[in-house]
């Protein structure tokens, strides 16, 4: 049995990688910068956050003290966060954050949480670096990316990594049965299966009707697709989501796990399969390289 964590990191799994960090902070020996790698809607965010809070608060995380405040409220002056908000992060964000990060610091550190660092633009992330390199005292830098490969090597070297999985079914159905008790377990296992082992994604599934509505719309429209013989029907379902490229994403994140799922059950031609399962990553690399996605979803229809 692992040793339990000190401290509550309010995600779901990826224990191993939360012991590394609660050793790196009792044996004092925490890097000035991390990446958390990992697929989207796992926590990645949370554990930053909940870092800061750890580091800041001078009683423990106490979760009641006015630095613990103001961090969760995200007004605290000396944790400073940029959030994902669907754009690029240019220099400009950057060199304001150098000058404040050379200022004194009013708490125990000066913490910088970056979501989604794959966002910086080339001089955003090389201006970084120079920070990264000559860092001031007392300073964190906490970076979360979806897809490291897009992350500067020379940022990445000067980082302590800690790579992030998807939680395993068991692990997220025993934690929602935990956190929702007025929810049937028909249902919880239903919405395990549908976020794909993303924590966030389940809570989204269960706190909120329409988002609960088109997932299980998709699940059972997947499960039809495969049925669908001739190219035309299956262009005609993609109309519903082409110009949306978050539904694209999740359209294609859940046919890669049903098609997993079929192979593994060997339902029918495994070969098929196989075939489908490579063309799924084909079109998933693509779209992160900006081909239309109508081009791109089209040929994936035709290869199926």
């Amino acid at each position: 049995m692992s040793t339990p964590l000190r401290y509550n990191w309010k995600v779901v799994g990826n224990e191993t990688a939360l012991h590394q960090l609660e050793l790196d902070i009792s044996s004092q020996n925490l890097a000035h910068a991390y990446i958390f790698s990992g697929p989207p809607a796992i926590g990645k965010r949370t554990i930053a956050v909940t870092l800061a809070h750890i580091l800041q608060c001078e009683q423990d995380f106490c979760h009641e003290c006015k630095t613990c405040m103001q961090i969760s409220k995200g007004i605290h002056s000396e944790t400073i966060e940029f959030r994902d908000d669907g754009e690029q992060l240019g220099i400009d964000p950057i060199r304001d954050l150098i000058v404040r990060m050379n200022l004194t610091p009013a708490s125990k550190y000066k913490i910088v949480i970056i979501e989604r660092a794959e966002r910086m633009t080339p001089e955003a992330a090389n201006c970084l670096l120079k920070m990264l390199e000559e860092p001031p005292p007392q300073t964190l830098f906490l970076l979360t990316t979806d897809t490291i490969r897009t992350i500067l090597p020379t940022v990445i070297s000067r980082c302590r990594m800690l790579g992030l999985s998807l939680c395993e079914e068991s692990e997220l159905m025993a934690f929602l049965q935990e956190k929702y008790t007025d929810v049937d377990a028909e249902t919880l296992r239903l919405v395990t299966e549908l976020s794909l082992g993303r924590p966030g994604v389940a809570f989204k599934i269960l706190e909120d009707p329409d988002v609960m509505s088109f997932y299980t719309s998709l699940y059972r429209d997947l499960l039809r697709f495969f049925e669908f013989h001739n190219l035309f029907e299956r262009l005609a379902y993609l109309q519903n989501f082409i110009e949306d490229k978050q539904r694209i994403t999740i359209f294609l994140d859940m046919f890669t796990h049903l098609t997993r799922k079929k192979l593994l059950a060997q339902e029918g031609d495994s070969a098929r399969y196989i075939a489908l399962l490579d063309a799924l990553t084909a079109t998933q690399f693509s779209l992160r390289h900006n081909v239309n996605p109508r081009l791109a979803l089209e040929n994936l229809m035709i290869s199926f």
